[in-house]
């Protein structure tokens, strides 16, 4: 059932393409979306059955974010910006307070410190985020007034586009808390299978 509410998303997220920032939107591309999203007659017999299914839909879903996304960002920002590092923008800014590297590393489920410390770096040279603080344990990273700026922008775009979809569809929106919900489940599974995975490869 998950993969179903995935590929529903992927396709709002993906008709942002067919939008303008006043929420014109032409109905007559959603079929050709879906039907763009579907899974072909030979993923139907892949190994593994509806896991295996479901992983593809995740990889449609998190291609279609990323799109969206940087679609978004381009409309209020002409910095060259990638879909992670557009994430990361948009987690410092979330909550009203800063962010260690540790958390946003646990909040994307990222373990490359390396690749965000380098996406944390372009985001300051950009004028859009501050570090603040010292040492491993001390430093925090925060929006300044143009990273603000932006990310407000970006959820102005978002609510218009993107949130005002699900009013009305509270059911729908129910669903999605729970596919959110397995997901995260399914994320905790994953590791657990890494580790047994790299203990194996190691005995």
């Amino acid at each position: 059932m998950i993969h179903g509410f995935l590929a529903q998303g992927a396709v709002k997220i993906c008709m942002y393409r067919s939008c303008s920032l006043d929420n014109k939107v032409d109905p007559s591309l959603f079929p050709h979306l879906a039907a763009g999203l579907a899974l072909d007659p030979v993923d139907e017999a892949l190994p593994g059955g509806g896991l295996q299914r479901l992983e593809l839909a995740i990889q449609r879903a998190s291609e279609g974010l990323t799109r969206w996304q940087a679609g978004c960002f381009e409309q209020v920002s002409n910095v060259p910006l990638t879909g992670a590092e557009i994430t990361l923008l948009l987690l410092i800014g979330s909550g009203g307070r800063a962010k260690t590297i540790k958390e946003l590393a646990r909040s994307t489920n990222r373990i490359d410190i390396p690749n965000i410390q380098y996406s944390l770096r372009k985001l300051a040279s950009a004028g859009l985020t501050s570090k603040q603080g010292a040492g491993r344990s001390g430093v925090t990273y925060s929006l300044t007034a143009d990273g603000e700026q932006v990310s407000q922008q970006m959820r102005g775009v978002r609510q218009r586009l993107l949130v005002q979809m699900l009013d009305g569809r509270s059911e729908l929106a129910r669903q999605l808390d729970r596919a959110a919900e397995s997901l995260e489940e399914l994320a905790e599974l994953y590791s657990t299978a890494t580790r047994l995975a790299e203990a194996k490869s190691e005995a």
